[in-house]
């Protein structure tokens, strides 16, 4: 029996349904049972069988986490405005790696670089002498990801060029379209829309990219890119997106377990 953990942000939480379903290997998904996990519970309940999946409540013992599937993916959701606290981010992103490392064989982790907030993830679960092979986000050439847009977007040097064509851009995925107002409370220190018109005007952003998926509620979506881009008076333009580079990851590990 092989276990996966995987550690990742709120952020992909509409993602992350799309990717762990394009593998059949996985018998079984194994929630931890946290603040940052609540809505993707929800999504779970609505889109799965109650046998696919299963609400951790604790990770402390290996006992009580007996694995009962030839293939089962354990996943720890984190915060999303982690991003705003580098060191906090840096503390939790370990911290959750070594909680799981005990019940897995193999740690995937969806973060990239998080506006270097996070940095080097290879070297961060090295410092912390996580002992299980460990599998990043990284481009097809080899780059660790900058952020969740840099991810759904495929490269760095297609989300480089995307920039360098209108430097402010701001970026829509389903998760920022669905957590927008929650972030901005990150940002001015409450959901206050004339303080975020001042820091979009200050930083200069003139339009909204949407990364378009080929899945989820795009009609909610559209609808949610609307309204903040009439808030902000940013027209939206409209980009191809993937979640290539998140199931190649999660399948090198997989397939990793399953050859070990």
């Amino acid at each position: 029996m092989k276990r996966i953990g995987i550690v990742v942000c709120q952020i992909f939480e509409d993602e992350l349904l799309e990717i762990i379903e394009s593998f059949p290997e996985i018998d079984k998904i194994l929630i931890y049972d946290n603040e940052a996990s609540k809505e993707f519970q929800n999504i779970a309940i609505k889109a799965l069988p109650p046998e696919k999946f299963r609400i951790v409540r604790e990770l402390c013992s290996v006992k009580f986490l007996k694995r009962e599937n030839d293939v089962e993916a354990l996943l720890y959701l984190l915060p999303l405005a982690l991003h705003v606290d580098p060191p906090l981010i840096k503390k939790e992103v370990a911290s959750a790696a070594k909680e799981l490392e005990k019940h897995v064989d193999y740690l995937v982790v969806f973060f990239g670089l998080c506006g270097n907030s996070l940095g080097d993830v290879e070297a961060l679960m090295k410092e912390n002498k996580v002992e299980v092979p460990v599998v990043i986000l990284k481009d097809n050439q080899g780059e660790i990801v900058d952020d969740c847009v840099c991810a759904l977007i495929g490269s760095r040097n297609s989300y480089i060029e995307t920039i360098n064509e209108e430097p402010g851009t701001w970026f829509m995925t389903y998760g920022w379209a669905k957590y927008w107002k929650e972030l901005s409370c990150e940002t001015v220190g409450s959901f206050d829309i004339n303080k975020m018109k001042l820091v979009f005007d200050k930083a200069g952003y003139k339009r909204t990219i949407a990364v378009d998926l080929d899945f989820g509620d795009k009609e909610l979506y559209y609808e949610r890119c609307k309204e903040f881009s009439e808030i902000f008076n940013l027209p939206v333009c409209h980009k191809k997106g993937n979640i290539n580079l998140l199931k190649k990851a999660l399948g090198k590990a997989i397939e990793e377990v399953l050859d070990d």
